[in-house]
């Protein structure tokens, strides 16, 4: 059972590799995120990773590690996007649940990653149905 201010965190890094995958998937070839050349002479100064990409990583850790129930689901998520992802550098987010609906089953967590110098880059605030833990605890 996940309740209000319980908290998960989690480590992700952004490879160059995972970055060409993602494009050849989805055709997103935009070379900010695969050609470093072209990258460097960018406003950002280096590649950043694809947008859903980074959403993976939320989704990751939604689907499979926090709340781990295998029958769980997105209902809804909202994203800001603060500041640019970058390739090959170390991430954290740290997710707090902050309301349970406990009769529709549904918890809203936000995530917030942030980069090693402790900014935050990327929020986001989503909807998760569980049944397993986001139901009425029991008496």
């Amino acid at each position: 059972m996940i309740k209000v201010h319980d908290t998960y965190d989690y480590d992700t890094i952004f490879t160059a590799e995972d970055a060409r995958v993602y494009a050849e998937l989805t055709g997103d070839m935009n070379p900010i995120h695969l050609d470093k050349a072209f990258a460097m002479q960018s406003e950002f100064g280096r590649p950043v990773a694809q947008g859903v990409l980074i959403l993976c990583a939320f989704a990751k850790v939604f689907g499979t590690m926090w709340p781990a129930d295998k029958y769980a689901y997105f209902i809804s998520q909202d994203v800001t996007y603060l500041k640019p992802v970058f390739i090959d550098e170390p991430y954290h987010i740290r997710f707090e649940c902050t309301n349970v609906d406990y009769k529709r089953m549904i918890g809203t967590i936000v995530g917030i990653m942030k980069d090693q110098d402790g900014n935050e880059i990327v929020k986001t605030d989503a909807r998760i149905f569980s049944r397993e833990h986001f139901s009425a605890p029991r008496v």
